[in-house]
């Protein structure tokens, strides 16, 4: 077992480190570096923040992040990212998320929620909740668990606080049961673990339920028993709750429990392990816990396991390779595992007074590296690969394009319409569902890789993304969209362009469409809410139905003899959008077809053969009523088939791509690193 303790980093942490510099006469404290001794993880992630609580009333909540492209773990980022914030984090930091494009912190006594840029962990704002607790998302919302009261009201019902996560406002509160805990959403409802923990202390009993959230009407269905003293909550793969109790510390031992749904359509208990488990992170079928003596726990003899989650048995009992007997880590105090490699990352308390420690094991549960952290790490979160790594502190955010890349960084959604090429571009293979496809979309088009997908007939369509917005510069095309079309083949697709407004990360915001030539030359001929379905009929012609009384089928040829229907999409397939008017024609003679598909003037992806030809102007963007609306960037992209026609032994029109990009890379970046 490889154990390396960095003692001059441990002598660095406790060196105050402040700025030359000054603002308001306050202090920067900038924070402290090392590097860490062997190979780290990365794979989708480009890092790992860690929340440190900080001890109560000492308003020492700080931020550490490990990078995992330089390899490198620093301490105590936030106050210098943000050195005019009083007080920086604040006190006892409670939970720790990422959602979207933002970085999420509940600051329990400081009674607030702190809201940061996910990539650089500068401030966005704060929402004030009492003595808040844990989070959840969905949708446009955060929803934050508040025990409300104090100690001295023991007997207060908690509730449920509901954030706009765009403007971060209060959008509603619900009340729930005593002092609730952790919450995690599963099929439109959110389930909340009611602790009663003041109550109980007080000898006024704990509770012992976990609230059902209806998150359509914001309303509490119903309430399940568990056992008393709950506090993590978490979801699995295969639709389950994994719930701990606590226990009272005196009859009733703590205990993990399993809710599953019932056969009156609501969640019941459907098993108890019989382990106290202090924290749990679940990968796959996996759940990694660890165990701990909650009354005394720097006394308590802690395990390492994994659970199955489907068949609910302990499939390694020590899952960490840490000597019998031998205290270090001497107070776990929270796990997270990393999704692809399955590293695991222990955090340990320590002394509860003074700096802590994480440490890394290995998929095998081999240890490779250990170093210091703040006081008391408890909460952490893996940060996505997207717009950037946490940026160093005296990197200029005006000058950093090099960091960015002008190529699709990943596709989001990839749902084609039947067609010749569908199950081949790109490859079906037998068990792939729609991750499993959108990832062969972005390892075919994104970073530059030239690949090509198709997109099927009528109305199927890709939506991807950069690593950065895409600005919107006046009078010039802002985007290169790559497709296959050459002189007499044309097989043009209708672009949009989307804003993530609600800041989720998601491409569930308003859409536009990018007005094309037929716009300026021949508007009469757009059909506008056209709308299209494909039923699925195996190794045959696939029929469609249009809301235009026309009828017809994808006809299936001789040269592609797979499957043409999408094999990971369920039938019907119904698609809706703008109809371009047919450019294909048969000028074949005596009997021998040679059918030419032409090309649009401008505006529409794999129509004209030029690059030039496949620019597109975000300035074109209008809305459901044609009218042009004005948007500074956009996050998203989307094209679609938009031409429904069959060509004799050509087959159907069907729109490829194999690939995009941003025309002003440095002009993007310099206006999304200065904004507000």
């Amino acid at each position: 077992m490889k154990r390396t303790i960095h003692h001059h980093a441990a002598m660095a942490w406790l060196i105050i480190i402040t700025a030359i510099a000054c603002r308001n006469e306050d202090l920067v404290v900038y924070p402290t570096t090392e590097e860490i001794p062997s190979e780290t993880a990365s794979g989708d992630y480009a890092g790992l923040y860690i929340l440190n609580e900080g001890n109560m009333g000492a308003n020492k909540t700080t931020l550490d992040y490990l990078d995992f492209n330089s390899g490198t773990y620093s301490r105590n980022i936030y106050p210098s990212r943000n050195p005019n914030q009083v007080m920086e984090l604040g006190d006892v930091g409670n939970d720790i998320k990422i959602y979207g494009s933002q970085l999420w912190m509940v600051i329990n006594c400081s009674n607030k929620v702190e809201v940061a840029d996910a990539w650089t962990a500068v401030s966005r704002g704060h929402i004030d909740i009492p003595n808040c607790r844990s989070m959840a998302f969905h949708r446009n919302y955060a929803y934050v668990s508040s025990y409300v009261g104090t100690m001295q009201e023991s007997n207060m019902l908690g509730q449920v606080y509901k954030i706009d996560t765009l403007t971060l406002k209060v959008a509603g509160q619900l009340t729930v049961g005593r002092q609730p805990e952790e919450m995690a959403v599963l099929d439109g409802k959110l389930y909340v673990a009611n602790s009663g923990g003041y109550s109980g202390a007080r000898g006024q009993g704990y509770d012992r339920t976990v609230s059902v959230i209806d998150l359509e009407t914001f309303q509490v269905d119903y309430t399940i028993d568990v056992a008393p003293n709950l506090f993590r909550l978490r979801s699995d793969s295969h639709g389950q709750l994994w719930v701990t109790s606590r226990g009272d510390y005196d009859d009733t031992p703590a205990k993990l429990y399993v809710l599953g749904m019932g056969k009156k359509g609501q969640m019941v208990k459907t098993d108890s392990l019989t382990m106290a488990v202090g924290d749990l992170s679940i990968v796959g079928d996996s759940l990694y816990y660890y165990t701990a003596d909650l009354e005394n726990p720097q006394r308590g003899v802690t395990t390492y396991g994994i659970i199955h989650t489907e068949s609910h048995q302990v499939i390694n009992g020590q899952a960490l390779n840490i000597p019998t007997g031998q205290p270090i880590p001497s107070t776990p105090y929270g796990i997270i595992v990393h999704p692809q490699t399955r590293e695991v990352y222990l955090m340990d308390a320590t002394n509860f007074v003074s700096s802590g420690r994480l440490f890394c094991f290995d998929k095998s549960g081999e240890e490779k590296w250990v170093t210091w952290t703040g006081d008391i790490p408890g909460h952490a979160v893996f940060l996505p690969r997207g717009k950037s790594s946490v940026a160093p502190d005296d990197a200029d955010p005006n000058d950093n394009a090099d960091a960015f890349s002008p190529y699709i960084e990943a596709v989001d959604e990839y749902v084609p319409a039947p067609g010749q090429f569908v199950n081949v571009l790109p490859a079906y293979e037998e068990g792939d569902d729609a991750a499993a496809m959108v990832r062969k979309c972005t390892e075919a088009i994104a970073h530059g890789h030239d690949g090509l997908i198709t997109l099927g007939a009528y109305g199927g369509y890709v939506t991807f993304h950069f690593d950065h917005p895409i600005a919107n510069v006046a009078g010039q095309p802002d985007i290169y969209i790559k497709g296959n079309a050459i002189v007499g083949n044309s097989e043009p697709g209708i672009v949009m362009v989307s804003q993530d407004t609600n800041g989720n990360g998601l491409p569930d915001d308003a859409w536009y469409e990018l007005a094309g030539s037929v716009d300026d030359e021949d508007a009469a001929s757009l059909l506008f809410n056209y709308e299209i379905t494909y039923t699925a009929s195996p190794m045959a012609d696939i029929p469609w139905e249009d809301n235009q009384s026309g009828c017809g089928i994808v006809a299936r040829n001789k040269y592609h003899q797979q499957e043409y229907f999408p094999l990971w999409l369920p039938s019907p397939l119904t698609f809706k959008g703008t109809l371009l008017p047919q450019n294909g024609s048969d000028e074949g003679s005596e009997g021998s077809a040679y059918w030419v598909l032409r090309a649009f003037s401008y505006g529409y992806a794999d129509n004209q053969p030029t690059e030039e030809g496949s620019h597109f102007d975000i300035g074109r963007a209008v809305d459901n009523q044609r009218q042009t609306v004005s948007l500074s960037h956009i996050d998203f992209v989307r094209v679609y088939t938009a031409v429904n026609q069959h060509c004799g032994w050509l087959g159907e029109t069907s729109t490829e791509i194999s690939g995009a990009a941003d025309l002003h890379l440095e002009e993007s970046v310099r206006r999304w690193k200065s904004r507000p």
